[in-house]
């Protein structure tokens, strides 16, 4: 372990100075902090809450550049146990009154946490490592209520057109993210998420889904099958040949900010979804047409089983990445119960798998005449 050197700690700062509170469904957090950049962050990034400004909230984080601790403050972790809290990046972590304190040597950062609080102090030495948490922290504190509260991750993407959710479900690389936007483009549906969706089984019936905010990611053979977004394939790739598009790498991220461009017509940017349909894609470039195949409920609710809502891949591993470090994941027992009551709800609405290929516009046609909704084909 090192301690920050003089070049690394910059001058101390005023206290917090921007604040908000995040909520969504019953799940809130107030995240107050003296860096304007992680406010703007953290409040363009998060779209799928509400934003009330000062308000009441079940957790409160103090996101503040200081100059990040004195190094007798964080010797004490130089034998910590550590664990990871993110890609390539791991934590050391004691155990503190009433919490737990994390030293997060890359990014020069402590983070305490006190249960009895319920608050959350992260200090930094830049301002570089603010803009790293100030969305991280508050959506695990988000995710972390509503898992307590029997949501479950779904590995999904969403639109919702007049009033009804569609869930697209699926592992990486069947179609999730074309149908998505072709839905958008051509019907001018609602945008929801492109990767994930905590699902819940309400008690009076029926199913609540609440997106995990996070930029939408698309592959280059996407953005150019849609005129109005292939100015958005980066220039180094637009000399991919045709055939080389729908597996080039790495995929174009869209931050939230930017989701407007995604829509059409009246279509709007939505927080939380009640689904009403379930699809499975299956792109397969060779196809020239677009099929829709029924799925029997008992067979829907197998696979959905089997991949825990496709968060796991049994040939490729974990779909998308869970890591639970700030609060620990509900008990296994509970988690379990949660989905298969998630998996009874969705497996008995109507269930499709669409075997469609490179033509967004009739994979979105098929998807509106199976809602049945009437909307209007945009062109």
């Amino acid at each position: 372990m090192t301690a920050p050197t003089n070049d690394q700690v910059p001058a101390r700062q005023p206290g917090p100075l921007w604040e908000t509170t995040f909520t969504q469904a019953e799940a809130s957090v107030c995240l107050r902090t003296n860096s304007k950049a992680a406010f703007t962050h953290a409040t363009g990034t998060l779209y799928a809450y509400e934003q009330t400004g000062p308000a009441f909230a079940h957790w409160q984080i103090n996101l503040l550049v200081d100059g990040g601790p004195a190094y007798e403050e964080v010797e004490g972790f130089t034998d910590a146990p550590t664990v990871e809290i993110g890609p390539r990046l791991t934590a050391a972590v004691l155990a503190r009154p009433g919490g737990r304190a994390f030293w997060v040597e890359a990014l020069h950062t402590l983070i305490v946490t006190d249960t009895q609080q319920a608050t959350i102090t992260v200090r930094c030495a830049k301002e570089a490592a603010a803009l790293h948490w100030a969305a991280r922290l508050p959506r695990q504190a988000i995710t972390a209520q509503l898992l307590e509260n029997g949501a479950v991750y779904a590995h999904t993407a969403a639109f919702s057109l007049g009033g009804r959710g569609v869930v697209i479900a699926g592992h990486r690389g069947r179609g999730k993210t074309t149908t998505l936007l072709a839905g958008l483009h051509r019907l001018g549906a609602n945008y929801v998420t492109n990767d994930r969706l905590l699902l819940r089984a309400e008690e009076e019936g029926g199913l609540a889904g609440y997106v995990w905010p996070a930029r939408l990611r698309a592959g280059i053979g996407t953005l150019a099958a849609l005129p109005h977004l292939a100015g958005l394939v980066p220039e180094a790739q637009r000399t991919v040949p045709a055939e080389q598009r729908w597996s080039s790498r790495p995929k174009v991220p869209i931050e939230p900010w930017d989701f407007d461009r995604l829509l059409s017509g009246d279509g709007q940017v939505l927080g939380s979804v009640r689904p009403a349909m379930l699809l499975f894609p299956r792109l397969d470039l060779e196809r020239t047409t677009v099929s829709a195949e029924p799925v029997a409920g008992a067979e829907a609710r197998d696979e959905l089983l089997h991949t825990r809502l496709f968060m796991t891949d049994p040939g490729r591993g974990p779909s998308s990445h869970i890591n639970h470090w700030l609060w620990p994941a509900p008990d296994p027992a509970i988690t379990d119960g949660n989905l298969s009551r998630v998996v009874d709800a969705l497996a008995e609405l109507p269930c499709y798998r669409i075997h469609a290929g490179a033509d967004p516009a009739a994979l979105a046609d098929t998807v509106g005449r199976l809602l049945g909704t009437g909307a209007e084909v945009h062109g």
